[in-house]
């Protein structure tokens, strides 16, 4: 079954006018331009099959390619709590330090003593599974794409032997 999905793409950097009517030429007219970022709105079976055709059809202009998608998924938890509406953000620390619950809140992306982010997709999964909360299902197919992205890009400005040590371990998972 074919969809139409929505997603934002983040470019290696912003193109100029002649590489936005390539970009068009190469099949993006389904897409809005601002600065480095581009809204696309795309029919395919799957969001990854979505982000991957526009992805190559960003890479057929030289010096362009897709670097990560905004996935609005780095959140604090009182961002977090935030979002949920029903859970206060020192509920959320009790269940992150393990004060309440049955253990094995998600680990935070990041932890600088001061400040703790967190994955969205995890918190959320983390409260369906666990707690069995009514939770809202986010779609971790985005998450995966802008890994992948980001990992593509780390590697090709790491250089050639990276890039194809890279696709050998993926292709090898």
């Amino acid at each position: 079954m074919i969809s139409t999905w929505n997603f934002q793409l983040r470019l290696n950097r912003e193109p100029t006018e002649d590489e936005l009517d390539a970009l068009y030429e190469a099949g993006l007219s389904d897409a809005g331009f601002e600065g480095s970022l581009v809204d696309v709105d795309r029919d395919a079976s799957t969001l990854l099959d979505a982000v991957r055709s526009a992805a190559e059809q960003i890479r057929t202009v030289a010096g362009l390619r897709a670097v990560g998608l905004e996935t609005q998924d780095a959140v604090t938890l009182s961002d977090a709590a935030q979002r949920l509406g029903r859970r206060t953000a020192e509920s959320l620390r009790l269940l992150a330090a393990g004060k309440r619950g049955p253990g094995g809140f998600p680990r935070p992306l990041v932890d600088t003593g001061k400040v703790r982010i967190y994955s969205w997709a995890e918190i959320v999964t983390w409260l369906r599974e666990a707690l069995g909360e009514d939770a809202p299902v986010v779609n971790r197919d985005l998450l995966l794409a802008d890994h992948a992205l980001r990992l593509a890009d780390e590697a090709e400005r790491a250089g050639r032997s990276q890039t194809e040590a890279v696709r050998h371990l993926i292709g090898a998972c």
